[in-house]
């Protein structure tokens, strides 16, 4: 699979993530990171920050398979 097939997989992926209220952190061609909060983030991040907002690494193989995987909140 072509490194545009891939990019292409990954497009595809991220905009039905933001439909469901993701937004793209970063991204390369074959890798990105998503989160979307919670309506209650800024009471959450100080009481319960792991239920503050949800991230995920997102990437896609050759074959064009994406893979997502949690990722760990960034500490500020």
């Amino acid at each position: 699979m072509t490194t545009d097939a891939r990019s292409l997989a990954l497009d595809a992926y991220l905009a039905r993530r933001a439909a469901q209220g993701f937004r793209i952190e970063t991204r390369s061609g074959s890798q990105a990171v998503i989160v979307r909060r919670h309506r209650m983030y800024f009471a959450l991040r100080w009481f319960a920050s792991g239920r503050a907002e949800q991230r995920y690494v997102i990437s896609v193989d050759r074959h064009g398979e994406i893979d997502s995987l949690a990722a760990d909140p960034v500490r500020w």
